[in-house]
């Protein structure tokens, strides 16, 4: 592989579930965001949207919704329930901001955008983690409530949380199956 700064950012970059106890800058968050608009989008659409989440409070009450729906759930193994039941669980993995991302149409854009934020977020040391998994308790009736406080404009869906913050453990790297390429040349 040909080595060069972003060659780097993105063999470094790992999903990062353990995060200090320190807010991310202004200046960092406001990198972020420019650095996720300047991804490209089909037609120039932009059909994206970004609700930055910095409160604590709300999360707090997000994960402890999610855990209490998990936990009710007699359909889920109970190892996913041991995991929602660990002392201080959180939905954001202990993350001070959590990006939610949203998206009108086509959601491919919206990763574009979620892409470029990751790998800006590994280039300013910072850690990241998509969280998906909580999506279905946002989409479902116990989640409204929290979507109405996300302000997600009408006509777009939700579609994944990004968590940012200063890493607090650097994991190693998980094994990659590159035989999943062909070549037609």
């Amino acid at each position: 592989m040909i080595d060069n700064e972003l060659t780097r950012i993105i063999k470094e970059r790992r999903s990062i579930r353990k995060y200090r106890n320190e807010q991310i800058t202004e200046e960092q968050l406001q990198t972020l965001l420019e650095c996720g608009f300047l991804a490209p989008s089909g037609g120039n659409s932009q059909n994206w949207h970004v609700t930055v989440v910095q409160s604590k409070d709300f999360i707090d009450r997000l994960s402890a919704a999610n855990r209490e729906q998990v936990l009710a759930d007699k359909e889920l193994p109970q190892a996913i329930k041991d995991r929602f039941s660990q002392s201080g669980y959180s939905v954001a993995f202990g993350a001070p901001t959590v990006l939610f991302i949203s998206a009108k149409g086509s959601d491919v854009n919206a990763c574009f955008l979620a892409e470029h934020i990751v790998l800006a977020a590994e280039s300013l040391g910072l850690g990241t983690c998509y969280i998906g998994g909580i999506m279905g308790f946002l989409k479902g009736e116990d989640g409204k409530g929290f979507v109405e406080e996300l302000g997600v404009p009408e006509g777009y869906e939700l579609l994944y949380g990004i968590t940012v913050g200063i890493p607090d453990e650097r994991p190693e790297p998980k094994p990659r199956d590159y035989t999943k390429v062909n070549y037609l040349r």
